[in-house]
């Protein structure tokens, strides 16, 4: 199995529909189904569209998060995973 693309994983997740290259199909779709949710709905409550930068960055954190434990999983480095 390849490795995945750190860089490619974190710019991805900043726009949210990159998580599933991250965390596989399920766990990312799921991921970025329930940011979407979540900052559409804050944004309509309050009127305002902080909560979908705030999405972004966690998306981007996430990207960054899984493709980093992807890849230490395929190194079999146990100490990355943990970190």
């Amino acid at each position: 199995m390849e490795k995945k693309n750190v860089i490619l994983g974190t710019v991805l997740g900043l726009f949210i529909i990159g998580l599933p290259y991250s965390g596989g199909w399920k766990k990312g779709g799921i991921a970025a189904a329930a940011l979407i949710i979540v900052g559409v709905a804050l944004n309509f409550i309050v009127g305002t569209a902080v909560f979908s930068y705030i999405a972004d960055a966690i998306g981007a954190y996430l990207g960054y998060r899984w493709t980093t434990e992807y890849n230490a999983a395929i190194d079999g480095d146990v100490l990355a995973i943990e970190e």
